[in-house]
């Protein structure tokens, strides 16, 4: 008896970001370095551009590709993607929860990336420095070290209001 595909695919989340960058050979190895990222799949083009890698950081999936890949000629074409660099900046942030934010951060550093802000303590209970990896994408990598009421975060914060359900 055939087995019932799952909706989402087996170690999977419901979201998963796919990152365009230039040289995606370099950016598997400044992740594995920084983040300690597992290449699970690699699809190379004839002319050594990456097509689409898989990347595990955590218990969290991440696709890329080469900007300059024949698959991303086409969404480039269509406006669909671009890698940082060729639009002067990214407007997509990546929180990643980490065991210890200090360690990754200076990991991270260490293999390339650039410091936005330091490792600090913050309201919300969270210890979190943001980065700029060498590929143009931002990622603040965080380690959650208290629980804070929203209302308390909130107080400090003028017309910060939850979201109503």
């Amino acid at each position: 008896m055939a087995s019932k595909v799952r909706s989402i695919p087996k170690g999977w989340h419901s979201v998963t970001p796919f990152l365009c960058v230039n040289d995606a050979a370099r950016a598997v190895e400044f992740y594995r370095k920084a983040f300690g990222a597992t290449e699970l799949e690699r699809m190379a083009e004839p002319d050594g551009k990456v097509n689409h890698a898989l990347l595990k950081i955590g218990d969290s999936i991440v696709r890329l590709s080469d900007d300059s890949s024949r698959h991303v000629a086409e969404w480039v074409a269509k406006g669909w993607s671009r890698s940082p660099q060729s639009l002067g900046g990214t407007p997509v942030h990546f929180y990643v929860y980490v065991e210890d934010s200090d360690a990754v951060f200076k990991r991270a550093i260490a293999a390339g990336a650039k410091a936005m802000e330091p490792v600090t303590d913050k309201e919300w209970g969270d210890r979190l420095g943001s980065l700029t990896d060498p590929f143009g994408h931002i990622w603040m990598i965080a380690t959650h070290k208290r629980d804070v009421p929203f209302e308390e975060v909130s107080k400090g914060r003028a017309g910060v209001s939850r979201a109503a359900n």
